[in-house]
């Protein structure tokens, strides 16, 4: 959830177009946000697609079930390709994976000593 003061800062500053509906800037014209779905009331799409903005994951387990968001109208269930579709765990394990590369890059490329 943001704060008042950083969805002020998203509408009037890190989002091109703004980042509050409606969609009617010239930046928006011809883009999918017109059709009203619910990506266009979400806030997400804008955030991470438009505003340039990184969302960071913690990687204990603990901590990262806490960052995941059920889509409760499961309109992506029945609308996305199953290929698409990813479990949790394996998602999680890929994760993992891409972790202890960069580690083993940045070590070999750098001499950086990181867990």
């Amino acid at each position: 959830m943001a704060t008042r003061s950083q969805v002020e800062y998203f509408h009037n500053k890190a989002c091109p177009g703004g980042f509050l509906p409606p969609f009617d800037s010239q930046h928006w014209k011809g883009d999918s946000l017109q059709r009203h779905s619910v990506e266009f009331w979400s806030g997400g799409f804008q955030l991470f697609g438009q505003c340039s903005l990184n969302r960071i994951l913690p990687l204990e387990p603990r901590r990262f079930e806490k960052h995941l968001i059920y889509h409760v109208s499961n309109n992506k269930q029945r609308t996305a390709p199953a290929k698409k579709m990813i479990r949790v765990g394996d998602f999680y394990g890929q994760i993992l994976t891409v972790k202890e590369k960069a580690i083993k890059f940045a070590k070999e490329a750098w001499g950086i000593k990181l867990t």
